[in-house]
């Protein structure tokens, strides 16, 4: 596989950055020169260079505040998305420098200068496209969803999220371990999912910093006017990042981390330890359950899990990296059908015509896959969407009463806090 993304302005055609991931080369400047050229040629007979297939693989376009082309090069099977990680690398643009300096550029150099501050942040989500990426410790899964954990302590942390971030005036703030959202503060759903994904990456991104802040621009509410983002380390892996504004100083902001989540050490150990299954010990799966992935559709959430059973129930026919691909490749070609409010977000900057998607795929609520090797089912309760993976030997029936009974049980469970 590999996936390549380069970023040029489209009026000079200057290349600003390309990025890549997977076993390709690097892409010459005459190869850019002349993909950019492509599309001006077909601008200039009003016509909008869309996408084309290349061997194995396909190229699309993408033109972003009439100033940036983004292009997205992508083979092995991961086309599927492509068009959808454009999209969110213009955000990480937008959330590093802002808005206008992407409408005005005056200065190219001085753009390019500014952008190798995301350049970790984009690693990230081109790793997203990768099957491995279970290796990497801030796993992303899918770009239109916000990876999870669901764990009994995260009532308690979301009150102590809110008192820190009363303290430190701001009012978005959230715990993050192995990159997973863990508790949110109670205003934190006024954020776009997207704005909250790219808090996460944030996080992600300190390479282990203690404490450092950020000056980050929110691609929907606040896409000109700059916010002041603090990400603490609290412990190995576990980290708070906080929206506020230019007050207090950092160092008053590291004692009130102190006053504020010193008495909370013990119950953030005790959420660690529900990674990297991400249920509760409480919720027990069939053994012949080899994967799931939750989705929480309103609020953007999923929570998936290959670590659902003890080392001795635990099958060895299909490595964990391949459940993980196969959930992910069921949801993003099928399953996602069944949630076609996600398809409505991705596609809400094109123009309307004919039927929606919700019009047309509005009575669909289940759908399946079956292999030589493994099935999978996929199944939609209300807001809840739940894609799971068995064994090759389970009957269609059976998978269809298991997925049943997983989404009563997490639609009852007193333990599941979103």
């Amino acid at each position: 596989m590999s996936v390549i993304v380069i970023a040029i302005a489209s009026e000079s055609g200057v290349p600003i950055f390309s990025r890549k991931r997977g076993n390709n080369e690097n892409i010459q400047f005459s190869t850019i020169a002349s993909l950019h050229g492509i599309n001006m040629f077909s601008k200039c007979h009003n016509l909008s260079m869309v996408d084309t297939h290349v061997d194995s693989g396909t190229i699309i376009w993408k033109e972003y505040c009439k100033s940036v082309t983004l292009i997205g090069i992508a083979t092995g099977g991961l086309e599927c998305d492509l068009e959808l990680l454009l999209s969110c690398v213009h955000d990480v643009m937008v959330f590093s420098v802002g808005k206008k300096e992407l409408e005005n550029i005056k200065n190219i150099d001085q753009l390019k200068r500014d952008l190798r501050q995301c350049y970790p942040i984009l690693d990230y989500l081109l790793e997203s496209l990768d099957p491995n990426v279970v290796s990497s410790p801030f796993p992303t899964l899918v770009l239109d969803l916000i990876q999870s954990i669901l764990c009994p302590q995260a009532q308690q942390l979301q009150q102590a999220l809110d008192i820190y971030a009363e303290n430190v005036t701001g009012r978005w703030a959230c715990l993050a371990i192995h990159g997973h959202l863990v508790a949110t503060s109670s205003d934190f759903t006024e954020l776009d999912p997207r704005e909250a994904r790219l808090m996460l990456l944030l996080a992600a991104a300190q390479d282990g910093a203690p404490l450092r802040d950020t000056p980050v621009y929110l691609p929907q509410m606040s896409p000109d006017v700059a916010f002041r983002a603090v990400t603490c380390k609290l412990l190995a892996d576990v980290y708070v990042i906080v929206i506020c504004g230019a007050t207090p100083p950092l160092s008053q902001i590291d004692e009130i981390v102190l006053q504020c989540w010193e008495s909370y050490a013990q119950i953030i150990k005790e959420a660690k330890l529900v990674y990297p299954r991400n249920f509760p010990m409480s919720i027990t799966f069939e053994s012949s359950v080899l994967g799931i992935l939750l989705i929480n559709i309103n609020k953007r959430r999923c929570v998936f899990s290959r670590h659902l059973h003890t080392l001795n129930q635990k099958s060895r026919s299909i490595s964990g990296a391949h459940r993980m691909d196969i959930l992910r490749t069921f949801y993003v070609t099928t399953a996602r059908d069944l949630a076609p409010e996600l398809k409505v977000k991705v596609h809400k900057s094109e123009e309307a015509g004919g039927s929606t998607v919700q019009d047309q795929e509005d009575c669909i609520c289940e759908t399946y896959w079956t292999s030589e090797y493994h099935k999978c089912h996929g199944q939609r309760s209300g807001n809840m969407l739940c894609c799971v993976l068995y064994a090759s030997t389970v009957h269609i029936h059976t998978m269809r009463m298991i997925t049943n009974q997983i989404l009563q049980e997490l639609n009852t469970n007193k333990e599941i806090y979103w």
